[in-house]
């Protein structure tokens, strides 16, 4: 097989992989607490920056700083969001993941790690090395794209 043929193969096996996680989660995201995408986009940017504010936020939904405030609302509402006054600067506000507000996000993360381990739990020793040299040669052809692209 030559390296066209390789690469398209890889590429419908990277989605088949995509709509396994995906389909596998919407019972995961059906049981989720009434929120929007924005709101859970912003709840994922604030758990993994640990603390951040608005500012930072809206430039990560790339959007202006008025218009997370409402998506900040909703999410300090529901308490999964803490909004405190930043001891250096009292004009801005620390935005962090309470712990209800880490637990969503970790059982997430968790439920995603599961259903690919249950799905790698049927290879070999054999396929899972060789799966895992791929992933690193792939991985390593990703940085150096991305190194490319901050040049």
């Amino acid at each position: 097989m030559d390296k066209a043929n390789l690469t398209e193969e890889i590429i419908e096996l990277l989605r088949k992989v995509d709509r396994y996680r995906r389909g596998s989660m919407v019972e995961a995201w059906m049981n989720l607490p009434p929120v929007t995408m924005p709101q859970m986009k912003s709840l994922f940017f604030i758990s993994n920056e640990g603390r951040t504010n608005s500012v930072k936020l809206a430039a990560a939904l790339k959007v202006t700083p008025a218009n997370v405030t409402g998506i900040i609302d909703r999410l300090v509402e529901q308490k999964l969001v803490s909004r405190v006054e930043n001891p250096d600067d009292r004009r801005m506000l620390v935005l962090r993941a309470t712990d209800k507000g880490e637990t969503l996000v970790a059982n997430l993360r968790e439920r995603r790690r599961s259903v690919m381990d249950k799905a790698l739990s049927g290879l070999t020793i054999d396929e899972l090395t060789n799966l895992c040299k791929g992933l690193n040669a792939l991985g390593k052809a990703i940085d150096a794209d991305q190194g490319e692209e901050k040049k």
